[in-house]
């Protein structure tokens, strides 16, 4: 059935009562049982589309169940036709005023398509009663927002409600896609007891597949339960893979049969996998996931331009060869579990190396053809200081940002690390206090004499930037020397003052805490 309105029919106000409402239109075949019930249903998903109340209800029923064919239009507005459409009441100079043309269905579908293409697909569905045009308008759309599952009464709901929409949209073409799985709502979904609350969610990233999307984005279910990610993926046209709270537990995750993939994000996800092999892509984000506290993943990624590790739970990644890197932010300095304090025991990798006994880089060797590199970590977290011993060379780096520590500033390795960049322009060292102590008290002020020096003569610009309130003015002085006698003139280098974080707090701290041989005694 189809139905035509006169939108300056509608009500003028939201809160008024649709039932006061009356519309002037030709229906075909009225007096058949069941056309004024599906009409009534249509009339009012068209005025909650404008009053901002959209009938749940509605939107459900105007979806036929499957395998019930969708019948042919039967009904034709008298004011499409030319026809006078007025509101009881209305007197007749103001219902003839009151019509207006419809400039918005004269626009082409591509821009139509594109107005939508931001709306929830439960919105857009509301378009189809509009007018002729309107009806299959939404089924051509190459977005589709599979999202906001909370507005539906639950996960049944919201389950046939994608599903019809699926079965109408049929193998049309996709460009973007975004599917948000159900939420529970206790921890206990999923038991071999309970029904699990997504049961179709595998089969619309499939569908989204079929449908030849390029951009897909998908979210699990991040409050009652986990939502583990099936795989492979197979596609010839997935360029960008957005993914959230997931779980994947194969021992290779391998993105090899998608072969032109080449921005992957991947957010509060868990990774319980040996390797890791994306070859095709170029740019890569893993931030707040977790990786297996006893063993490292192994994460091959040949063609990587660009890369993002950041906040990670578990143990430190170890990354395979990227002759193609340029941009590269790793930050170890939440979550970390690669941490030592020189315990000197025989078996403890942060003393020994990785594998324990060995020497074998596991980030920076890999990053030393990056061009812009950001590293960060915490204190005791040793895997830049280990990565070190295997001397990379930083042969095309020319932007630096280290985050240190005032309590454990090894410069020691800031000397060995600028002595392997010859090409370095800029560099950032950002001082910063750790969550329980905002200075290093008199202990700090004992300093390692350093005689050695760099060589960086394209190096111009020297940044130092400490945390307000941070009590490191000779461990800043020292570092400003070394600079000096390598040849970095002073005013080259520039100081800044950062915010510190809000989480921080003063606490008074013994200077013994950090030196225990301290006797009292400058």
């Amino acid at each position: 059935m189809r139905v035509h309105l006169d939108l300056n029919a509608l009500p003028d106000e939201a809160g008024q009562d649709t039932n006061d409402v009356k519309f002037d239109v030709a229906v075909a075949g009225a007096g058949e049982a069941g056309s004024q019930i599906d009409l009534n249903v249509e009339l009012r998903l068209a005025i909650g589309c404008f009053t901002g109340e959209p009938s749940r209800q509605a939107v459900s029923l105007l979806l036929p169940p499957a395998g019930v064919k969708e019948e042919q239009p039967t009904v034709e507005s008298r004011t499409c036709r030319g026809a006078r459409n007025k509101i009881d009441g209305m007197p007749k100079k103001k219902a003839a005023a009151s019509i207006a043309v419809d400039r918005i269905s004269q626009l082409p579908d591509e821009l139509l398509h594109h107005v939508l293409a931001s709306l929830p697909v439960d919105e857009v569905v509301q378009t189809s009663v509009l007018a002729r045009r309107w009806r299959h308008l939404w089924k051509r759309m190459p977005v589709l927002r599979l999202v906001h599952p909370r507005q539906f009464a639950g996960a049944v709901d919201y389950d046939r409600f994608v599903n019809h929409v699926i079965a109408l949209r049929g193998d049309a073409p996709l460009v973007n896609c975004e599917i948000e799985s159900h939420l529970t709502r206790d921890d206990y979904a999923g038991e071999p007891d309970e029904p699990d609350p997504n049961p179709y969610f595998d089969s619309w990233i499939q569908y989204a597949l079929s449908c030849k999307v390029q951009v897909l984005r998908v979210v699990g279910d991040h409050v009652g339960g986990e939502t583990q990610l099936a795989l492979p993926f197979i596609s010839q046209h997935l360029v960008k893979l957005d993914v959230q709270h997931f779980f994947v537990d194969p021992d290779v995750l391998d993105f090899s049969s998608c072969p032109v993939l080449e921005d992957l994000k991947m957010q509060e996800a868990g990774f319980w996998v040996r390797k890791m092999s994306f070859p095709s892509l170029k740019h890569m984000c893993i931030s707040e996931c977790n990786f297996p506290p006893d063993y490292r993943v192994c994460i091959s990624a040949p063609c990587l331009v660009s890369l993002q590790l950041l906040d990670c739970q578990g143990k430190t990644p170890l990354l395979e060869s990227m002759p193609l890197l340029e941009t590269s932010s790793i930050d170890l300095s939440t979550g970390c579990e690669d941490k030592c304090g020189g315990c000197a025991d025989q078996t403890c990798e942060g003393c020994r190396g990785y594998p324990v006994g060995g020497y074998q880089s596991v980030l920076l060797n890999s990053l030393s053809n990056a061009v812009n590199l950001e590293l960060r970590d915490q204190p005791k977290v040793y895997i830049y200081k280990r990565d070190l011993e295997s001397y990379p060379t930083f042969g095309r780096l020319k932007t630096l940002l280290l985050d240190m520590w005032c309590r454990a500033i090894d410069l020691h390795a800031l000397v060995r690390i600028l002595q392997h960049s010859p090409a370095l322009e800029k560099l950032t060292l950002q001082l910063r206090s750790d969550e329980r102590f905002l200075c290093a008290a008199r202990g700090e002020r004992k300093h390692v004499k350093i005689e050695e020096s760099f060589a960086c003569v394209h190096l111009k610009e020297v940044s130092i930037e400490c945390e307000e309130r941070l009590r490191v003015k000779d461990k800043v002085n020292q570092i400003v020397k070394i600079f000096n006698r390598s040849g970095v003139l002073s005013e080259h280098i520039s100081f800044k003052k950062i915010p510190r974080p809000k989480a921080y707090c003063i606490r008074a701290v013994s200077p013994s805490f950090f030196d225990p041989n301290w006797s009292g005694e400058d």
